[in-house]
């Protein structure tokens, strides 16, 4: 007997029962990002299932400033800080001045722009995103 995987048996419900098994099972992550709370039905099918949980812990970093950009974030709890990091001298090895510039709490979400923009897809990001 084949194993069936639970996408494949929600895709045959029909619509308005698969949209609400979807907003019943993601209700958390909905109700926390007002950019989900609106969002048609179809559209949260597709996206919240490819969504990954991870976990950080004070001081971890999440990308350094220069990397390329492969993620978008979702904060459900605690804060990022982004910092730009300037050299104090052209020299390999000087020390460097760490400046914050952005902020980020829960339910706020961050990286789409990069993700979005050609010029970082080249360049890398701007700042080291730190929990």
């Amino acid at each position: 007997m084949p194993i069936v995987q639970s996408r494949d048996l929600i895709e045959q419900l029909p619509a308005y029962i698969r949209s609400e098994v979807v907003r019943q099972s993601y209700i958390k992550i909905i109700n926390k990002f007002r950019f989900l709370s609106n969002k048609d039905p179809d559209f949260l099918w597709a996206f919240l299932p490819i969504l990954k949980p991870m976990q950080f812990y004070s001081k971890d970093i999440l990308y350094s400033q220069g990397d390329h950009p492969e993620e978008v974030f979702f904060i459900m709890k605690g804060k990022i800080k982004l910092c730009h990091l300037f050299a104090t001298s052209a020299y390999p090895g000087a020390p460097k001045i760490i400046v914050p510039f952005n902020m980020y709490a829960e339910g706020a979400y961050f990286g789409e722009m990069e993700m979005m923009l050609a010029h970082y897809q080249y360049l890398g990001r701007d700042g080291t995103a730190i929990v």
